[in-house]
């Protein structure tokens, strides 16, 4: 049977060294991966890498997150909302294939419980307000250039939890923001300036409190059209201030951040560099794996014990394109979503997540240490995934798992310990090039 020889994949192979137990009973760890062996006789343990059928695939990513407003604090399901953004600009990342990328941010703020009098008696004339906004560790092009940013009212209530980057909110057509208002993506800390006359139309709902002023103000619409980067915003202590009087006579109120979301689209992108496959964050392009269990060599494996697997998906950060002054973080994490087959065993039982409500769909826990450089799941669920697959192929079922999705999340990849609930990927731009031969399963059995 085939075995295909790639060493040059050993060192990412064996990042999560923690998760590649000894080969007691099996071969040489410096087999692993590396296609050993060159039959299934005799009974010694043999090394060898399956390559799965790969695809192109495209969701569109959740990028909208709400706050619990009346305990200020994020609700359960988003304990992790300390940590998450919402993006504005526009990239043109130099690596084939990207394209260019428009991110739009919304933002909508929360009542206060009440207001301080020099605020609520004020004449609206003597108001400034301003929007706040935090600069997180995310820029993505240029930081070399301040960015003219538009600021805009949305026109109705917007539903940005859970909402998927596809999504657009309705926005009025003049501006909120002063004209020429510029940002600069070093800052840790960007203000926006809004326009006196927005507060004078808007002095009214201003002024009201709690679930008054949430049901009355709809929230912002923020972009930079001509901008060379995508900047990453928090959406925690995202805020409207409100102010009168200066300096030490200064009286302050803030709106604190109550959702977030972003608006990402791609144009012209072409083919990725040959040899490649691009998964891309934001626009949801990712690779789909089916490993075809019924042809060599897999059919081969289904009486021999399985000792070791992992399912393996690498990125060659060395691939993608620079240029100077241009910044590119690394991805932090990844996202392998694989999909049951009819009568397969939950999620739980594999050792993954459920993901949906109908236990059709398991996020797979991967090796937090292997990113940037792959997505790595590690030996317990892959070698359970296969040997029930195996199993029920004997049985003339179908595998467990028909088709492995695999997204660029920008979060720290699920743990081996196998978090309870599963956290949305950060909204992200990042590319990622997948040799067109990296993606494969590791198997180590001992043949009969």
């Amino acid at each position: 049977m085939p075995m295909s020889m790639r060493s040059s994949w050993l060192p990412a192979l064996l990042v999560g060294g923690a998760l590649l137990v000894s080969l007691t009973a099996c071969s040489d760890s410096s087999d692993v991966g590396l296609g050993v062996g060159s039959g299934l006789q005799g009974g010694s343990p043999s090394t060898l890498d399956v390559t799965p059928d790969v695809r192109d695939t495209t969701v569109a990513p959740i990028t909208g997150i709400a706050r619990d407003s009346a305990q200020g604090r994020p609700p359960a399901q988003s304990q992790n909302q300390g940590a998450w953004r919402f993006l504005v600009g526009k990239v043109d990342d130099p690596t084939p294939g990207t394209g260019v990328v428009t991110t739009d941010g919304y933002v909508d703020f929360a009542g206060r419980d009440d207001l301080p009098s020099d605020i609520a008696s004020a004449d609206p004339s003597s108001l400034t307000a301003e929007l706040r906004l935090t600069t997180t560790d995310y820029l993505h092009g240029s930081s070399s250039e301040s960015m003219d940013v538009e600021v805009y009212d949305l026109t109705s209530e917007a539903d940005m939890d859970s909402a998927r980057a596809t999504e657009r909110f309705e926005a009025a057509s003049s501006l909120a923001s002063v004209s020429g208002a510029q940002i600069n993506p070093s800052d840790s800390l960007v203000t926006i300036r809004l326009k006196a006359s927005w507060v004078r139309e808007n002095i009214g709902t201003l002024r009201r409190t709690g679930s008054d002023f949430e049901d009355a103000f709809f929230g912002f619409k923020i972009v930079a059209p001509n901008s060379k980067a995508v900047v990453g915003f928090s959406s925690s202590t995202a805020s409207l201030r409100l102010r009168t009087g200066s300096g030490d006579d200064a009286t302050t109120a803030d709106y604190p951040g109550l959702k977030t979301f972003t608006h990402i689209e791609r144009m012209g992108a072409g083919a990725p560099p040959p040899g490649y496959r691009l998964m891309q964050g934001g626009v949801g392009k990712g690779l789909a794996m089916e490993w075809a269990f019924r042809e060599s060599p897999l059919d081969t494996l289904e009486s021999a014990p399985l000792n070791q697997a992992n399912i393996f998906v690498p990125n060659d950060t060395s691939a993608l394109e620079t240029r100077s002054g241009f910044e590119r973080p690394q991805p932090q994490g990844y996202r392998v979503i694989a999909t049951r087959s009819s009568g397969a065993p939950s999620c739980p039982v594999v050792g993954a997540v459920t993901l949906s409500d109908a236990n059709e769909a398991c996020v797979l826990p991967l090796v937090p240490s292997a990113a940037p450089a792959s997505a790595l799941v590690p030996d317990d669920v892959a070698r359970s995934t296969f040997r029930q697959s195996f199993q029920r192929v004997r049985d003339d079922q179908s595998p467990v798992f028909t088709t492995f999705r695999v997204h660029v999340a920008d979060r720290e990849n699920t743990s081996v310990n196998r978090a309870a609930t599963v956290q949305p990927g950060l909204p992200t731009t990042l590319p990622v090039l997948v040799p067109v031969d990296g993606p494969r399963a590791t198997l180590t059995v001992t043949p009969l």
